[in-house]
Formats: C-alpha cells, structure tokens, sequence
C-alpha cells in the first residue's frame, strides 16, 4: 500500500460543504480534513467487508471440499497424518 497523499478536487453543493464545516467545527479540524478522514473509514469499511467476504468464501470452499467437519474433527485428522509421517519417516519430536 502506498501512503502517499494526493489532492483530489471534488464540486459539492454549498449546502453540503457548509455541512461539513459545521461538523468538522465540532471536532476542532479543518473541514477538508474532515472529509477525508471520512473518505477514508469508508475505504476501510469496504475494504473489511471484501476482505469478509473472501474469508467466507475460502471457508466455504473448505466446508464444500472436507464435508461439514468440525474444527476438532480437522485438528485430529492433521494429528493422525503428522503420526503417519513421523512413524514412516521414524521422525523424533
């Protein structure tokens, strides 16, 4: 990810840019920051949701793949091959 910051310029209503003034006026910054610090929690909302979305859908595919395994069920399948491996390969530890 690139943190350099650029200029956009934007045309909004002056009903909505003294909107934004105003709000920014609570919190004591300068309405230009305002909007992009508002701009920027909506990048990061989308970006959580996709990155939501792409972790159910590898765990669907999981599920879809393995049938309707639990955790556990998993975990001791991965346990009884790393068993296999270590007497096969007469591994220690």
């Amino acid at each position: 990810m690139n943190d350099k910051i650029v200029r956009i310029n934007i045309r909004l209503p002056d009903y909505v840019r003294d909107w934004f003034k105003v709000q920014a006026d609570r919190y004591s910054v300068p309405y230009t920051n305002y909007v992009s610090m508002l701009l920027t929690q909506i990048y990061e909302r989308e970006t959580d949701k996709e990155l939501l979305r792409d972790l159910n859908n590898a765990l669907n595919d999981i599920k879809n793949l393995t049938g309707n395994v639990t955790a556990e069920e998993m975990f001791n399948q991965l346990k009884q091959m790393q068993d296999i491996i270590t007497r096969k390969y007469k591994i220690d530890g």
